[in-house]
């Protein structure tokens, strides 16, 4: 582009993408300071911009738009100087990262791996994301955490049951609950006029795990264990021998006796665990297979029954042993009200009801279900990696509630909800793992109800046309499905197509299947790519499946077709999808950060550009 004199946005993003490349060595970072040198020369720039341009604002900006608060705007790369400058600055910290490094070559001497510095401006967003996964081990802790984050951000909670009308504004910030396991967040442009479109991200906020039974009571060989249910397609053999807490939902009856309120309750240590049967034990045929009966192999030990009998049937270690638990001891013998507790784990109750301080005969039902109590952490040599339990699809969920509360924030002098004239949403539901055709699933009239209804509240006073309206603001509306992507495994490389094997902390990954597996066609491949180019992303990842293999499915589809909004699938790209344990990269966290401010801020331009 230099040489033709075409000085384009994209030309500027491909360089800067590759001058900041982590795999750079020293000799390429030198050959591009050199380029660079000779940008400066070709755009009449004094050589004093060679050094002044490492400033810590500079390299925030130049290693990662998503570091600083707002990419660079479009016009700003438009032209042969200041082109020019943005390379200077990315190839600058390049070689000056790269030299450094050098000095130090003992602790970053491996070639082809990123230089420590390069990772860490990635590590806030991570250890961020990291404290996320940690405080919601089932979809009504993920909305309670994500429903506080919303509210440190200002927006302000709806009710469903209650009419909208008079209650949305333009500029306001909103959101909802339903069932307190599905979430809906959205921010209403300042310049919003009837009929605009929505820009949505949707997420899940569900992950394979093995929930408790209704009757929960199980014994055998002397243990007390706890009947347990798939809920959705774990690799189950992976929560063998780990160390699982007990979290989820609780209904208490109230003091009063008038109804009952929903408490959450995390039991968050080895409460329970699934033991592995001994390898002198199996045949040669069961070690090879490996094959779980999931049934009978995955109930999980909560006790013996002779401490059971010695302790009078007390909790255990870590049980607790405060004035409420006696309390609840005390009166674990009065009547029962409706027999429920009739059918459950007595110990099990008893730690509930000493978690939330309330008595046993107060618990009218419980949605508990298991989880690794192991907290998230950062792996590899240098830190890249995130390891945690329900990346798939936390991850998603964080970086949508992230971009929606950046795009809303007023900061550096920039007010983007003020000028927007769209809405921007998200949209977290439950139940995708098995299928989202539920009450909170993205199946459900959710989605729908919530584009109608802050339509109609939005036009309150107007004169008729709401239908045709409504019908034109879905038209207008984009949709990012957002679910984890399966990065190629190094030791399973045959499992992916060789043309489309995305890689970790290479960015996101648009996902495509001909059989409408995906929601994802030509026109939103498009939309997504270019909102990743106005984002320094490009190029984005893309993953097919092969053709001798089945593939998965997500919320795209299901909205897609259930509202006529546009939709694309894409994600973050991980391994160890549904195991008890995932891995992710830390730089992928950024990327997506990144893009999904860029969409909230860039669609309407882009959508804008495409024949109707």
């Amino acid at each position: 582009a230099h040489r033709d004199g075409r000085w384009t946005l994209a030309a500027a993003h491909a360089a800067t993408h590759i001058a900041t490349s982590p795999y750079n060595d020293r000799r390429m970072s030198r050959l591009l300071f050199l380029r660079a040198s000779s940008l400066c020369r070709s755009a009449s720039l004094p050589a004093s911009h060679l050094s002044v341009r490492t400033t810590s604002a500079a390299r925030t900006a130049a290693y990662f738009p998503a570091a600083s608060r707002q990419p660079p705007p479009a016009a700003d790369m438009r032209t042969p100087r200041s082109a020019a400058l943005s390379l200077l600055a990315c190839t600058r910290l390049a070689a000056s990262l790269s030299t450094s490094s050098g000095a130090s070559a003992s602790s970053t001497s491996y070639r082809g791996m990123p230089p420590l510095s390069r990772v860490s401006d990635h590590l806030p967003l991570a250890k961020s994301a990291m404290s996320y996964f940690d405080s919601s081990p089932d979809p009504f802790h993920a909305v309670r955490t994500s429903a506080d984050m919303l509210e440190a951000a200002g927006f302000s909670e709806l009710s469903e049951v209650e009419p909208y009308e008079g209650k949305i504004v333009p500029g306001g910030k909103y959101y909802f609950t339903k069932n307190k396991s599905t979430l809906v967040a959205f921010a209403v442009g300042g310049k919003y006029e009837r009929g605009n479109g929505f820009k949505i991200i949707g997420g899940h906020t569900d992950s394979p795990n093995l929930r408790i039974k209704p009757r929960s009571k199980r014994k055998a060989a002397g243990c007390i264990q706890l009947g347990v249910e798939c809920y959705g397609g774990g690799l189950w053999n992976t929560w063998f021998d780990r160390d699982l807490g007990i979290s989820g939902r609780v209904l208490v009856r109230r003091q009063d006796g008038n109804g009952v309120e929903q408490k959450l309750v995390k039991l968050d240590r080895a409460v329970v665990r699934i033991p592995n049967l001994a390898i002198h034990l199996q045949t040669a045929k069961e070690r090879e297979a490996f094959a779980i009966n999931k049934e009978d192999h995955l109930s999980p030990i909560l006790a013996t029954e002779v401490k059971k009998a010695l302790t009078g049937g007390e909790g255990g270690e870590g049980g607790g042993n405060s004035g409420e638990e006696k309390k609840s001891e005390k009166n674990s013998s009065a009547p029962v009200k409706d027999g429920w507790t009739e059918y459950q784990e007595p110990i099990l109750l008893r730690m509930v009801a000493s978690e939330l301080g309330i008595d046993i005969e107060d618990i009218a039902d419980f949605e508990l279900n298991l989880y690794d109590v192991q907290p998230a952490s950062l792996g590899g040599a240098y830190s890249e990696f995130v390891h945690s339990a329900r990346l798939d699809n936390l991850a998603s969920c964080y970086l949508a509630l992230r971009g929606l509360v950046d795009h809303t924030a007023s900061d550096d002098g920039l007010d983007l909800l003020a000028d927007d004239e769209d809405i921007s949403m998200i949209a977290l539901f439950d139940h995708e793992e098995v299928g989202s055709s539920s009450l909170t699933g993205a199946g459900s009239p959710i989605m729908s109800e919530a584009v109608r209804r802050i339509s109609s509240a939005l036009g309150a006073g107007d004169a008729g046309g709401s239908d045709d309206l409504y019908a034109s603001a879905l038209a207008r509306s984009f949709v990012l499905s957002v679910d984890q992507a399966h990065a190629i495994h190094p030791n399973y490389a045959s499992k992916h197509e060789k043309n489309h094997a995305p890689r970790m902390n290479d960015g996101m990954v648009i996902k495509r299947n001909a059989n409408q597996r995906y929601a994802t066609n030509g026109i939103t491949g498009f939309v997504v790519r270019e909102i990743a180019r106005r984002a320094g992303l490009s190029p984005v990842q893309e993953f097919v499946v092969r053709n001798d293999c089945g593939c998965g499915s997500t919320i795209g589809p299901i909205i897609s077709a259930a509202t006529g909004m546009r939709a694309i699938d894409l994600g973050c790209p991980q391994l160890s999808m549904h195991s008890i344990r995932e891995t992710m990269g830390v730089c992928d966290l950024s990327h997506g950060l990144a893009l999904f401010r860029s969409f909230f801020r860039n669609f309407r331009e882009v959508d804008s550009s495409i024949e109707q």
